[in-house]
């Protein structure tokens, strides 16, 4: 596999100039009780209070102002928070929006893509999780194809949280990994102004299709996905994201469904956050891996909170 360039500091910042506001200087907050439960100072940096409750606004609304000529129509693949970004950032300028997403999506996601202006349609499983149907869609009507993961303008966006995050020392930051996307912005940055914190990307232990592709440095399909994590559940890496990766990710640890669920009801009893499956994997691998965190400064994002009914129940009811 070819090397691929990390995004650059001016392509992040080309991004956040073009991002709706109302995504931009999310909280970035700490709580002692949360850092004693870790062994580690942990910084959060909350990415739900925002329209869409989820970072995915950031490079949805880089990639859609950055389309020229401006499409009529675009498609794409998601199973919520992609979706939402993409079905909004559409909607602001006029773009009709296909979402492909899979059959076991969150209803609530669902509901939200659609609500934001989407037309959402259900992909059946030999559709390769609905990009094959989406790249025939797109030809057969004209509209344009949007691969999360597979655009830089996408990582750029995801970037910016990065570049709020100046002014705080880190020795790690902890990045969940579904297309890459986050993970590739959001290691960028630091590789080009701070190098010394270690990027640790963190993938669901039931979609390990990134992190052996990681390993492997090529892309691996593996048959499927077993996760509560669906913002995780990658099973087709796209491979220029995971040449991505391997530019500005150290190393990647592997959690368990069970972990982040202990981690996303001790990020709420302890700092009063929801989080979604997804949301809670960075905080997840700090459980797993308390040794290796142990007296560090660490910070991990929120990625969302969309939580489907399923979830929020066990994560209250606990």
């Amino acid at each position: 596999m070819d090397a691929h360039p990390p995004i650059t500091p001016q392509q992040i910042l080309a991004a956040r100039a073009a991002i709706d506001p109302v995504f931009l200087d999310s909280p970035a907050m700490s709580h002692g009780a949360l850092d004693d439960a870790l062994g580690c100072a942990c910084l959060l940096k909350v990415e739900t209070l925002n329209p869409i409750r989820s970072f995915k606004g950031r490079g949805t609304e880089a990639v859609v102002a950055a389309l020229e000529p401006r499409p009529d129509a675009v498609v794409a693949t998601s199973s919520g928070n992609f979706g939402q970004g993409l079905a909004r950032a559409a909607a602001r300028r006029g773009i009709a929006a296909t979402i492909l997403a899979p059959a076991w999506a969150n209803p609530l996601k669902l509901e939200a893509m659609r609500r934001l202006g989407a037309t959402v349609r259900l992909a059946d499983p030999e559709d390769g999780a609905g990009k094959d149907l989406a790249r025939r869609i797109a030809a057969e009507t004209g509209a344009l194809f949007i691969e999360d993961g597979g655009h830089p303008v996408i990582s750029a966006g995801a970037g910016t949280i990065a570049q709020e995050l100046a002014g705080h020392e880190f020795d790690d930051v902890i990045v969940q990994i579904g297309d890459g996307a986050l993970a590739t912005g959001i290691g960028s940055w630091f590789k080009a102004h701070a190098p010394e914190v270690r990027i640790v990307g963190v993938v669901a232990r039931g979609a390990p299709a990134m992190a052996q592709s990681f390993a492997a440095g090529r892309a691996i399909d593996t048959p499927g996905t077993d996760t509560i994590a669906d913002g995780m559940a990658i099973s087709r890496p796209v491979p220029s994201a995971v040449a991505q990766l391997r530019a500005c990710v150290d190393e990647i640890l592997l959690v368990d469904d069970d972990a982040i669920l202990e981690a996303a009801r001790l990020l709420l009893r302890t700092a009063g956050v929801m989080a979604e499956p997804s949301g809670a994997a960075g905080l997840a691998a700090v459980l797993t891996n308390r040794d290796r965190f142990a007296g560090r400064r660490v910070a991990t994002v929120i990625t969302g909170s969309n939580l489907d009914a399923g979830f929020q129940a066990r994560l209250l009811g606990g």
